[in-house]
């Protein structure tokens, strides 16, 4: 499955390679992880409603120094997966073609407005969320959408956009910048 990057979450780990003799093994050959979760202060929490976490591997391209920098690309990605209680998906490594089947987004409360996560009209049926971190209004979600699907929230219905790079409404108004 190939997957654009849309937005990540705030939420970042590593974890080091097994051979502690190498002097990279915490950096170039560590595997990065990323989920939702909530900054109050300097503090982060995690207050999964939806547990679950990417992971770049070491043929990702990934670099921990610019993550930012994966935003806007595809990936090879394995299929999402249930396990140990929270969803994964695997980014192996960059796409040959810019064709994506899927497109990982981001929201939260402040740009994109309150979800109702109690119901399940939240979202289209193949909204496949990945880590949702909620803490009363405050929210951080991140999910896979296709080219027709949509998430609903108090601003309107959030889709993706003609060209692939951003969610924006419905009506036309893109996403706004916080």
């Amino acid at each position: 499955m190939r997957v654009r990057i849309i937005g990540l979450g705030t939420n970042w780990w590593a974890a080091h390679s097994r051979d502690l003799n190498d002097p990279f093994c915490f950096r170039r050959q560590a595997a990065w992880f990323n989920s939702a979760g909530l900054k109050y202060g300097r503090r982060l929490r995690m207050y999964w409603a939806f547990p679950g976490q990417i992971r770049f591997n070491l043929t990702s391209d990934f670099d921990p120094d610019r993550p930012l920098q994966s935003i806007g690309r595809t990936f090879e990605c394995s299929e999402l997966n249930y396990f140990n209680g929270r969803m994964h998906l695997l980014i192996r490594l960059p796409a040959n073609c810019d064709a994506p089947d899927r497109f990982l987004v981001t929201l939260n409360e402040r740009t994109h407005g309150r979800i109702s996560f109690a119901t399940s009209a939240w979202r289209s049926v193949g909204v496949q969320p990945i880590s949702v971190s909620v803490r009363g209004a405050r929210y951080e979600a991140m999910a896979l959408i296709g080219a027709t699907d949509w998430v609903e929230t108090e601003f309107g219905r959030w889709i993706l956009s003609a060209d692939g790079r951003r969610i924006e409404l419905e009506t036309g108004t893109t996403e706004r910048i916080a």
